[in-house]
């Protein structure tokens, strides 16, 4: 990493992931050496072993707390602001759903100001203006209930909330122990990348959630439980591209069609797959390709073009890929990765365990088989949807198995020791964490136009003298909001845009970053027109 920051060079590697890597997660691993040293100073209190007995006792108001945290964070780290392209279509799709349609409206004269090219993440019709996410839309119909209150922030904090519930319930059908659910708990809680997905507008929370609730009903397949399985898979599959969700029920599908009655099970569970499958799924696909055949912008990623996310891996991938399994230890409880590997092997005579692993496995080594590099993100995304394999495997190398052979003491020092580590980064690295992606959002925001009004106006933003100033043209899906912001294509052409679009605006503000025009009278510290 040191050499990265030292060269100054991406290293094929797309900007905005070398950066976080190189300059975010270099004070992060020193903060993980604190606690990894601090640990040995105070894992022999006693004190370290209530904590993850209360943990267990109450997973509930541990969740509530936790999810009121994220919560906060969001206005005071997030600044409640979807930072990346992949975050804002699904606040995007949400708006359209909680104004009751299946597309946003946008004048068609300006669907190429409004979706330019680049923009990948969208279909937009030319002749009726309408506008959808490429993705499919299950996550952002469950934020459309937090959008439609004004409240989409609290979306992610509340997915996990009810996570940490889940990962209880999952550690006490493993391992039938309190102290081992609230130790995975708060491996989980304490984790910084927990925090940064908590607090954002990815998807991966949602992804994580399903996942586990997936293995959950799994671990005692009755056709009831199986039919449920299958319901909550198919959210899964559709929250925003099915990838995430094959890989990690692949390993449980294989497990089934080889336990006695394995056909019949099989059946069950995907006639729970069927009916938002073919809803949310195919009849998305549909829906896209309706808008494609007049759009403006189909780019590489339409219904037809699947096949082409996927690829044999490069040099250049495998590289990406080793970056991010160092992201997944360093967003951790310092440690918690060597231990997770090391529970697998204690208990691989216990098949559940075996499956959460190969989950983990399966979701690691099938995204190097997509070209698709992560870009933005907090630790490695592609992973979270069965990064809470990473816990409960963690909590099974100091859990007591008849299968294993060990020393308990061992075991409790074990124990006492990870716990210490899973405090001491709660009150290191998570807040290190916090600070980093509080003045990350700060500085991305500080590339609009410095402009102080708040009359209603319209934005030009210098997308070429902004690292990643397409992030920052996002707009309502009905224009209903009191900024509208374009991308700036140089003072003449804006002007001629703004003559067609709003003739009684006029340059009130321009700066390094961009334009702004309305009504007002032009504000003082920035070039206007007079």
């Amino acid at each position: 990493m040191l050499s990265l920051r030292a060269a100054h060079e991406s290293h094929g590697l797309t900007p905005i992931f070398y950066y976080l890597f190189a300059f975010l997660d270099y004070p992060g691993t020193f903060a993980a050496l604190i606690a990894l040293v601090g640990a040995w100073f105070i894992a022999r209190s006693r004190a370290i072993t209530r904590v993850p007995r209360w943990v267990g006792q109450h997973p509930v108001a541990f969740a509530v707390a936790t999810a009121t945290v994220l919560a906060l964070a969001t206005q005071v780290v997030y600044r409640a602001h979807p930072l990346s392209m992949d975050e804002y279509t699904v606040l995007f799709q949400s708006e359209v759903f909680a104004a009751g349609k299946l597309a946003g409206q946008f004048p068609p004269s300006l669907l190429n100001w409004l979706v330019p090219p680049a923009h990948t993440w969208f279909f937009a019709s030319s002749p009726e203006g309408q506008v959808a996410t490429l993705y499919w839309p299950s996550f952002s119909l469950i934020l459309t209930p937090f959008t439609w209150l004004g409240i989409p922030w609290a979306c992610n904090p509340v997915l996990s909330g009810i996570t940490i519930v889940v990962l209880h319930r999952l550690a006490l059908r493993l391992f039938d122990n309190t102290d081992s659910a609230g130790a995975a708990v708060l491996l989980t809680a304490a984790s910084p990348v927990f925090l940064a997905d908590g607090i954002s507008y990815y998807s991966m929370t949602a992804h994580m959630l399903a996942n586990a609730v997936f293995a959950l009903l799994l671990l005692e397949p009755t056709p009831k439980r199986l039919l449920v399985a299958g319901l909550v898979g198919s959210v899964a599959l559709t929250l925003h591209n099915p990838l995430p969700h094959i890989l990690f029920a692949l390993p449980w599908l294989v497990w089934l069609a080889f336990r006695p009655g394995g056909i019949r099970s099989l059946a069950v569970l995907s006639a729970g797959y069927l009916p938002l499958t073919l809803l949310l799924g195919l009849g998305w696909f549909w829906f896209q390709s309706s808008l494609m055949e007049d759009a403006v912008n189909a780019g590489p990623y339409g219904p037809s073009q699947i096949g082409s996310a996927f690829a044999w891996p490069t040099a250049q991938l495998l590289f990406a890929r080793l970056v991010g399994l160092a992201k997944v230890w360093l967003w951790a409880v310092p440690g918690m990765v060597l231990l997770a590997a090391y529970g697998f092997w204690k208990w691989r005579h216990d098949q559940r365990v075996t499956l959460l692993g190969a989950s983990a496995v399966a979701t690691l080594v099938g995204f190097l088989a997509t070209w698709v590099e992560q870009g933005h993100g907090w630790g490695f995304r592609y992973f979270h949807s069965a990064w809470f394999a990473l816990p409960l495997l963690a909590v099974a190398a100091f859990t007591p198995h008849s299968a294993a052979k060990g020393n308990q003491e061992s075991a409790t020092a074990m124990r006492s020791f990870m716990v210490a580590c899973a405090l001491l980064t709660l009150v290191i690295s998570v807040p290190l964490r916090a600070l980093q992606i509080r003045d990350f959002m700060d500085d991305h925001l500080a590339q609009l136009p410095h402009y102080p009004g708040s009359e209603p106006r319209v934005v030009f933003v210098d997308t070429e003298a902004s690292l990643y100033g397409l992030d920052l043209l996002q707009n309502d899906p009905f224009l209903r909001s009191r900024v509208l912001r374009l991308p700036s294509y140089g003072a003449e052409v804006n002007a001629a845009v703004m003559k067609e679009l709003q003739p009684s605006f006029r340059r009130v503000y321009s700066d390094q970053y961009g334009e702004v025009w309305s009504a007002a009278e032009p504000a003082q510290g920035g070039a206007a027109d007079h």
